[in-house]
C-alpha cells in the first residue's frame, strides 16, 4: 500500500512539472516564437524562398510551395480602362529619348497564361513599412494568376524578423527570398557611408529568380490601381522594361520587370567588378546622357541599371558579352504615368488620374490639381464632395439626442473629428465643424475615470486592436464599434495640457498609454488630416492638445 501511495505521488509531481513547464512555455512563447524564425531562416540556403510559419520551423523551398492564401480582406479593385498615353518624352534608350513602348502590342509575344512573382525587397531590420502596399499587390497577384509574392532580404536581415513580421507574411501570403550579397562582391564602387547603394542594388538579385515567365521587382509604396497582366506578359517575351523617375532619373529604381535569367546577375557583378563610378562621368566613364548630367540616385541603382542596361557603353558591352547576352538581350522603357505614377512631372496635361495601373509618389495627399493620388485619398475626396451636396431628411429625434451626447470634441486649432465613412466603418479625420451633417461630429463621453469618443451611440477605437500582436504601429483611429466590446479598446483619459493655448486643453491618451496625433503633428492641420497614435504625450505640445465645446 504505501509502495502505491508513493508511486501515486511521483506521478502526481510528474504531471505538475509538465503543466509548470507548459506554462513556462506559453509565457515566453513571443521570444521562442521569434526564435523559431529565425532558426527557419537559417536553415535555408541562400537563393531559397522560405515561407515563414510559426507552427512548422521546417524550410520549404520554392518548388512545388503554394503561397498561403490570406484571409478573406474587402476586395480591391483593379481597373481594364484603355492604357492612354500618359506622358511626353519620358522613354529613353541609350543616349536619346525615344517613344515608349507599346505594352499590348509587346504583351501579345508573351504567354497567356504565364507563372510570375512580384518581389518586394527590404535591406536592414525589417519592419511593417516594407510592407506598404501589400493589399493592392496582393490583388494584382490574385488578378494575374499563377503568381508569387516575393520578399527579397540579407540572410543576416532576415535572421531579425519578429513574430509579427512573420505573421504578416503569412496573412498575404509572402515567400522570403534571402540573398548573399546587397552589393555585388568585390564592387569597385563601395562607399563606406552616406550611399543607398546597399538598398538598390540588392535588386539585382531579382534578375536571377528563375522559374517564372516575368519577375517583376516594385518598391513597397507602389500601389497597383490596375490590372499589370500586359506588363507582365510583355516582359515575359524577353525584355527589360523599366521606366524614368519623376525628378529627371534616366530610370526609377523602383519598379522593372524581366523574363528572369541568372547570367543577367552574373553580368551585373562583372559589370561593378570592373567600372568605378564618378560625379562628372558617370558609371564606367559612360556619361548621363541623354541627361544633361548627374541626377539623383545616379551613384546608387539608378544609374547602374541604366548604364548596364541600356547604354551602349563599352562597360555594358563587356559584362553582357561575357555571359552571351549582348546580340540578344533586349531592353525598353514604359510610360511613367501610367506603369509608374512619379507625380505630374512629364505627364500629359490631359491624363485622367483613373488610367494610371501603379501609382509610386505621392504617397502624401495630392499638392495641387493636376496630381495624381492614391487611391484612398483619391476616394475620400470623392466621398466628402458627394456629403457636402448630397440632399438628406432632417434629422431624426434619436440622431438630434445622439448629437447632444457629452460635449463636442475639436483640436486646439479649431476642427472637429469625424468619420471618413459616413455609413459603414472608417477612419477618423480633422474636418470642419460646420461640415455637414453636424450632428456626426465626435464627442467626448465621460465613462468614470474615462471618456469614450461616441457619435451615434457607437465608439472610436484604435485600428487593428481586436488582434493586439497586428496592431500598426502608429495606427489611425477607426469608426465604429460598439462601446461595451471587449475586444476592442475605446477608452481614453484626459491629460492636461500644459501647452499656451485655450482654457481647459488636454490629451488623449489611450490605455496603451499612446495618444491621439494629427497626422505629422501639425500645430494647425488641414481639414480632412487623419489621427493617429502616437507614443509621444508631450504635454507641452500645442498639436496635441484637445478641448470641449457645449455645442
Amino acid at each position: 500500500m504505501a509502495r502505491k501511495q508513493k508511486t501515486g505521488c511521483r506521478w502526481k509531481r510528474w504531471c505538475w512539472s509538465l503543466v509548470a513547464a507548459v506554462l513556462v512555455l506559453l509565457v515566453v512563447r513571443g521570444t521562442l516564437s521569434g526564435e523559431v524564425f529565425a532558426a527557419e531562416v537559417a536553415s535555408g540556403a541562400s537563393g531559397e524562398t522560405v515561407l515563414l510559419q510559426a507552427a512548422q520551423p521546417q524550410t520549404q523551398t520554392n518548388e512545388g510551395l503554394q503561397p498561403l492564401r490570406p484571409k478573406a480582406q474587402p476586395t480591391w479593385q483593379l481597373h481594364e480602362l484603355p492604357i492612354v498615353p500618359g506622358c511626353e518624352g519620358c522613354c529613353s534608350q541609350d543616349v536619346h529619348n525615344v517613344p515608349c513602348l507599346d505594352v499590348e502590342k509587346c504583351a501579345e509575344e508573351g504567354p497567356v497564361k504565364g507563372k510570375y512573382a512580384l518581389v518586394l525587397s527590404h535591406w536592414g531590420r525589417p519592419s511593417e513599412g516594407m510592407l506598404g502596399s501589400i493589399k493592392s499587390m496582393r490583388a494584382a497577384a490574385d488578378k494575374l494568376g499563377q503568381t508569387d509574392l516575393l520578399m527579397v532580404m540579407l540572410k543576416s536581415d532576415a535572421n531579425q524578423t519578429t513574430p509579427k513580421i512573420a505573421k504578416l507574411f503569412q496573412k498575404w501570403g509572402i515567400k522570403l527570398y534571402t540573398v548573399d550579397w546587397d552589393v555585388p562582391p568585390n564592387a569597385k564602387h563601395y562607399p563606406k557611408k552616406d550611399w543607398c547603394g546597399h538598398q538598390d542594388l540588392i535588386r539585382l538579385n531579382v534578375l536571377g529568380i528563375e522559374g517564372y515567365d516575368a519577375v517583376a521587382y516594385f518598391d513597397g509604396d507602389c500601389e497597383f490601381q490596375g490590372d499589370i497582366t500586359p506588363m507582365m506578359r510583355c516582359a515575359a517575351s524577353g525584355k527589360f522594361l523599366s521606366t524614368s523617375g519623376g525628378m529627371g532619373e534616366a530610370l526609377n529604381v523602383g519598379f522593372f520587370t524581366v523574363k528572369p535569367d541568372k547570367r543577367l546577375v552574373d553580368a551585373a557583378v562583372l559589370f561593378a567588378q570592373q567600372n568605378a563610378f564618378d560625379h562628372n562621368t558617370g558609371w564606367g566613364g559612360a556619361g548621363w546622357a541623354p541627361n544633361g548630367g548627374y541626377y539623383v540616385g545616379g551613384e546608387c541603382g539608378q544609374g547602374f541599371f541604366y548604364t548596364l542596361f541600356y547604354r551602349k557603353s563599352e562597360g555594358s558591352k563587356r559584362a553582357l558579352e561575357s555571359v552571351g547576352l549582348w546580340d540578344t538581350f533586349q531592353a525598353a522603357q514604359l510610360d511613367r504615368c501610367i506603369w509608374n505614377y512619379q507625380t505630374d512631372s512629364s505627364c500629359r496635361a490631359d491624363l485622367d488620374c483613373r488610367h494610371v495601373r501603379v501609382h509610386h509618389k505621392p504617397t502624401r495627399e495630392r499638392g495641387s490639381e493636376k496630381e495624381c493620388d492614391k487611391l484612398q485619398f483619391r476616394h475620400r475626396r470623392e466621398s466628402l464632395l458627394h456629403r457636402q451636396t448630397v440632399s438628406r431628411p432632417p434629422p431624426t429625434e434619436e440622431e438630434l439626442r445622439w448629437a447632444r451626447e457629452g460635449r463636442l470634441l475639436k483640436h486646439s486649432a479649431g476642427l472637429c473629428l469625424r468619420s471618413s465613412e459616413e455609413d459603414g466603418d472608417g477612419t477618423l479625420m480633422l474636418l470642419s465643424c460646420s461640415f455637414p451633417p453636424v450632428e456626426k461630429n465626435i464627442r467626448v463621453v465621460e465613462a468614470e475615470d474615462q471618456v469614450l469618443l461616441k457619435q451615434g451611440g457607437r465608439c472610436t477605437h484604435v485600428e487593428g486592436d481586436d488582434d493586439p500582436e497586428m496592431t500598426p504601429k502608429e495606427p489611425r483611429l477607426a469608426f465604429p464599434v460598439d462601446c461595451a466590446s471587449k475586444t476592442y479598446q475605446p477608452h481614453f483619459k484626459k491629460i492636461p495640457s500644459t501647452a499656451k493655448g485655450p482654457k481647459g486643453g488636454f490629451l488623449l491618451r489611450h490605455e496603451s498609454g499612446r495618444c491621439i496625433h494629427p497626422y505629422e503633428g501639425a500645430v494647425d492641420p488641414r481639414p480632412i488630416t487623419d489621427v493617429i497614435l502616437h507614443s509621444d504625450c508631450n504635454q507641452d505640445r500645442m498639436a496635441l492638445t484637445w478641448i470641449e465645446d457645449d455645442s
